[in-house]
């Protein structure tokens, strides 16, 4: 059966309202892109450089997911996945 795009886009909202909660709660700061299902999350490193940003895009359907942006293996990235995916977990949970 196939989700309508009202009930993909209160889902959406949903997550995002968690996702902003818990990145909140550790520190991050989001700031949302214009016109686009897309939010950047700004990570200043231990050393207090500049803010290095990422960017956290919702790919609608048919993959309805979260993509997190740029594709590295460093440390914060790792952390925020983990944030991200308990957010989501908890939303869905609760």
């Amino acid at each position: 059966m196939k989700k309508s795009k009202a009930t993909e886009a209160l889902r959406v909202t949903s997550e995002i309202a968690a996702i902003r909660v818990a990145l909140k709660k550790h520190g991050y700061r989001m700031q949302k892109c214009p016109k686009q299902p897309a939010w950047r999350i700004y990570v200043t490193d231990a050393r207090g450089g500049s803010p290095r940003p990422y960017l956290l895009i919702y790919q609608p359907a048919p993959i309805s997911t979260w993509v997190l942006h740029p594709h590295n293996n460093d440390s914060s990235r790792q952390t925020l996945e983990n944030i991200i995916q308990r957010a989501i977990t908890r939303r869905a949970v609760g």
